[in-house]
């Protein structure tokens, strides 16, 4: 745990989470796209999404996962909007750094 948490806190990160595991695990991807997410989701590494991804038969890189993820999910693709928040957010840092040598 990175930081202090009351009990209340606990419980509504508790029930966040178990929201977000459920999510997952009824994700039933129904094309390239959400394909993509899901394993995502499942490895959390674009490289490794790339890895299991080419081991099946498709032909992906490492930009085009990063930006089907960043792209604009579907209104009913609760998953991906999920992703690309926190990818987003993960990756903040780097765009804010990568911005700041172009100008």
């Amino acid at each position: 745990m990175k930081t202090f948490r009351t009990l209340e806190q606990s419980r509504k990160d508790l029930q966040e989470i178990q929201e977000y595991v459920d999510l997952i695990e009824k994700y039933q991807p129904k094309n390239l796209v959400q394909l993509v997410i899901h394993a995502y989701v499942i490895y959390g590494s674009i490289a490794k999404t790339a890895s299991v991804l080419n081991a099946q038969g498709y032909a992906i890189e490492h930009g085009e996962i990063s930006s089907i993820i960043k792209n604009t999910p579907d209104k009913e693709d609760l998953l991906h909007k999920k992703v690309k928040s926190l990818y987003l957010k993960k990756t903040r840092s780097n765009r804010r750094v990568s911005k700041s040598l172009f100008y």
